[in-house]
């Protein structure tokens, strides 16, 4: 083999795990609070665990895992547990902020340093300097209830849906009750007056009066 393919083979070589080396460092499990190239100040929240609860921490060492950027006045989520390959932070000098066992399995908000990392190793831990630490409330979501005396709107909808499945009522009479409403029954208007009927009367009789006397009359003669 000339010398030409041993430099071929090499840069090969040297390609291959730059592509297997970087994907590893790009997949560090630190939550994404600072690149991977800085340190600084951090405020944190997590799952207080023991190290060994997740992969590639240390028994004798506590764990934030989960963690994401604090700081937060309460969490969602009652459940603090994490899976092996979580997100995870090895807390330093746990003791300055008076973190103890009785704190294991609650979610917490730390405050401290958070080193720089180098290893390439993505299950070496990221370092958190411990400065300070705090419990977090957790407060589960619910729905908002109706203030009290207004109905909500499901309560509110109930009635106009029995409306429109309601037969709809027939028009009501406006007459008193008791009262027929047939126009047969219905009494005339009193506009009639009683005069011609008197008149009509008044000449039958004059028309009797006239009869009567020239019967007589032809009788006599």
């Amino acid at each position: 083999m000339n010398f030409k393919h041993l430099y071929g083979v090499a840069v090969v070589v040297f390609a291959f795990a730059l592509i297997t080396v970087e994907p590893a460092y790009a997949q560090r499990r630190d939550g994404g609070l600072l690149p991977q190239e800085k340190s600084g100040q951090v405020t944190a929240v997590g799952c207080l665990l023991r190290g060994n609860a997740v992969r590639g921490g240390k028994a004798d060492k506590y764990v934030l895992a989960r963690p994401r950027t604090g700081p937060v006045a309460s969490v969602a989520e009652a459940t603090c547990t994490a899976e092996a390959g979580a997100d995870a932070l090895t807390l330093d000098n746990p003791e300055k902020a008076a973190i103890k066992d009785s704190m294991l399995g609650r979610w917490v908000q730390i405050t401290g340093k958070l080193e720089r990392e180098t290893d390439k190793n993505p299950d070496n831990l990221r370092e958190l300097d411990v400065l300070s630490s705090k419990l977090v409330p957790v407060v589960v979501p619910r729905a908002a209830a109706a203030p009290s005396g207004q109905p909500t709107a499901a309560s509110a909808a109930a009635p106009a849906a029995e409306a429109r499945s309601a037969p709809t009522p027939a028009l009501q009479s406006s007459t008193a009750p008791g009262t027929s409403t047939t126009p047969a029954h219905r009494s005339l208007p009193k506009t009639a007056s009683h005069l011609p009927a008197v008149g009509l009367a008044g000449l039958l009789a004059l028309a009797g009066g006239f009869i009567l006397g020239a019967f007589r009359l032809r009788q006599r003669g």
